[in-house]
């Protein structure tokens, strides 16, 4: 094993070494110039042939010699120097001055070191002028032909080195063209492969992961060092997302880590939405340094739709560091970006829509689930303030008869303004009443409340928010919310669903109140507007079990009045129904001006009437009684020709103490009363 490698090792140095020699130019010029000069001189063959061999082949030794060694094998102006010495000595061997076909010799060496440079072809081209020329021009007595092939000789040599140079530029720079275009060729294809990965990295959305993966592959695959992200939020602030290259970015706006105010190059991108390629950033007058190594940068701006979504900033170390193909890659990569950033918005706006309109379908649910009035009112602004996350919601009900807007009921919030009115254009609740649309606030301070509650007990400035609730195209009362914290504004989904909100809420109160009417019908009287008598039996029977439930010491004591209309039936037959119709009326009104709501208040039957009255004694309910009395033989009911009669009313009272818990003997006791008041002569009242 060990003989064959070192046996192996000067065949692979020899043959090397020979195609190195065969590869070497000067080497392959000193063949030619020998060659050329031994075939001229074997044209006359004379005594001179034989020394030009000789020298010949010693010219080509030495270049054989040089080209083995690497010292002065990369030295190309002295080997050319050689050959012009070559030349030279011929034409001294030679012995004629003129040495006409040896004088073309000069050409090749000087046409070569044009192919080096202008310098070379200086120095070798003076060196042939001096070989040649100044022995020539010293020549006693030239002959005019001798000076016009001289003046030739030099003169193609000059066109010859400056075309050569020419050519050799030409192809120089056609092979660098080549050459930078192959490497912008593979550079643009690895960066566009590094776009596709910046695509799927994207494909999920704009993370923080996500972020740090695209600086990654602009790093790693794209190449850049100094990298940075800027994503602009919905209210229109920046955040640097992520970046690369920086120990910690700072912008020039305003010297702080994480934010930036829109200054400098990056400024100028945002107000134009145009991309700023800066090649010299030393001579851009806006720009501000996060490095101050960096000499040229690319600001990209991130669009979609011609809405900013973002900047993406790159920046490098030298001027002119950066060129138009990473201009146009940028370009693609802030695309992918915005419309990775645009779909991730559009994806969770959609989340958050689903979401919202979930809770809708909940609220309606549940606001539609009671028809109690009162308590709907409590679901309401219980289920706004969840639904919409907000801190106060107030509902406000127009009263029909006055038409004025007063609060009905409130979540949180200060309790103490329940029922207060609110009048037209004052506050958000005010303006959404007055322009039947939603009017929201960012920042509304105690000035800006209605002026009816700023005293209320809530911090202010408040973010606030109302929406009027129309039913049959009448407004019928609004909702007001508000929130404390003044970072979370109502954003536009939130206002688009407030008047979906509200549309079902005035369906709800709507609802409520229809339920409320009818089921009045069905317990109330229709002439006289009181209590029936199913409700009366109804309500004392709760009366009596919870009367029954508590102890002699907790019972209130209980007092009826029971009143009839004096001689109705022969009052009817004398003035007819529709007047009788109209006593009856009358002294249903009287009943209800001047009874508690907290009494019970009914048509008995007929003319017939029953109050119980809790928590009233006896004589207590005797005063009242003859107060009604005394109410209605006062007032005139006009007749239809023009007069006016008046009617008269008896009543019996009748009261339990607490060691009575039965209801019945107290009605008993009262038709008794009544009874003897109508013996006695009727119009008056007795309590028994």
């Amino acid at each position: 094993m060990r003989a064959t490698l070192i046996s192996g090792t000067p065949r692979a140095l020899g043959s090397g070494n020979l195609r190195r020699l065969i590869d070497d130019t000067h080497i392959r010029l000193a063949i030619g110039i020998a060659a050329a000069a031994v075939l001229i001189e074997l044209v006359p063959m004379d005594s001179d042939t034989f020394l030009v061999a000789i020298v010949a082949l010693a010219f080509v030794g030495v270049e054989l010699g040089i080209g083995s060694r690497k010292l002065l094998r990369s030295r190309p102006t002295i080997r050319l120097l050689i050959a012009v010495g070559f030349i030279s000595l011929l034409s001294l061997i030679i012995g004629d001055v003129d040495a006409r076909p040896m004088a073309t010799l000069y050409l090749p060496v000087i046409a070569m070191a044009a192919s080096f440079g202008f310098r070379q072809a200086i120095v070798v081209g003076a060196a042939s002028f001096f070989s040649f020329g100044i022995p020539f021009l010293m020549a006693m007595a030239p002959t005019e032909a001798q000076l016009q092939r001289f003046a030739a000789l030099v003169v193609t040599t000059v066109v010859l080195a400056v075309g050569v140079r020419r050519t050799v530029d030409t192809l120089e720079n056609a092979i660098a063209r080549a050459r930078r275009s192959r490497t912008r060729e593979h550079r643009r294809a690895r960066q566009m492969a590094g776009i596709e990965d910046v695509g799927r990295v994207l494909a999920a959305g704009v993370s923080t992961v996500a972020l740090e993966e695209t600086m990654d592959l602009l790093v790693t695959r794209f190449g850049y060092e100094l990298v940075a992200i800027f994503v602009v939020g919905e209210d229109g602030a920046a955040t640097l997302g992520a970046q690369r290259g920086y120990d910690d970015y700072v912008d020039g706006s305003n010297g702080a880590a994480g934010t930036t105010g829109f200054d400098g190059v990056i400024g100028r991108v945002v107000r134009t939405h145009e991309t700023a390629f800066v090649r010299d950033v030393t001579l851009d007058p806006e720009y501000r340094a996060a490095n101050a190594a960096v000499r040229s940068e690319i600001a990209v701006p991130m669009l979609v739709a011609g809405e900013l979504l973002g900047v993406l900033n790159v920046e490098h170390r030298e001027a002119d560091g950066l060129d138009e193909t990473d201009r146009s890659t940028l370009v693609l990569v802030a695309e992918r970006l915005a419309a990775a950033i645009a779909l991730g918005r559009e994806r969770q706006a959609l989340q958050e829509r689903a979401a919202l309109f979930q809770s809708l379908a909940e609220f309606s649910r549940i606001v539609n689930g009671s028809l109690e009035n009162r308590d709907l009112k409590a679901v309401v602004v219980e289920a706004v303030a969840r639904i919409l996350s907000s801190d106060i919601v107030t509902l406000v009900t127009r009263d029909a008869a006055t038409g004025e807007d007063r609060i009905a009921t409130q979540q949180a919030g200060d309790q103490r303004y329940l029922g207060v009115r609110i009048l037209p254009g004052e506050g958000t609740i005010g303006r959404a009443i007055e322009r039947r649309e939603v009017v929201t606030s960012d920042h509304l301070d105690r000035g800006g409340f209605p002026s009816t509650v700023r005293g209320a007990d809530i911090a202010d400035p408040i973010v606030a928010a109302a929406v009027p609730l129309i039913l049959d195209e009448a407004v019928v009362g609004a909702l007001g919310l508000c929130r404390t914290d003044l970072a979370r504004p109502y954003t536009a989904l939130e206002r688009e669903v407030l008047p979906i909100v509200a549309g079902q809420v005035s369906l709800a109160l709507a609802n409520a109140e229809l339920h409320a009417t009818v089921a009045d019908l069905a317990i109330r009287d229709s002439l006289t507007g009181l209590f029936n008598r199913r409700h009366l039996d109804a309500a004392l029977v709760r009366m009596l079990a919870a009367r029954e439930r508590l102890s002699v010491a907790e019972r209130r004591p209980i007092a009826a009045i029971m009143f009839d209309l004096d001689h109705f039936g022969a009052f009817n037959k004398q003035h007819g129904h529709r007047i009788g119709d109209a006593v009856l009326r009358t002294f249903g009104l009287i009943l209800q001006t001047r009874f508690r709501t907290s009494d019970i208040v009914a048509r008995f039957g007929g003319e017939e009437f029953l109050v119980i009255l809790d928590g009233a004694t006896l004589d207590e309910a005797t005063k009242i009684a003859d107060d009604v009395r005394r109410s209605l033989a006062a007032t005139s009911i006009p007749l239809e020709d023009g007069g006016a009669v008046i009617a008269t009313v008896s009543a019996g009272c009748s009261a339990l103490g607490p060691d009575v818990s039965a209801l019945s003997s107290l009605l008993e006791v009262a038709d008794v009363g009544l009874q003897m008041a109508k013996r006695a002569g009727r119009n008056q009242i007795v309590a028994a």
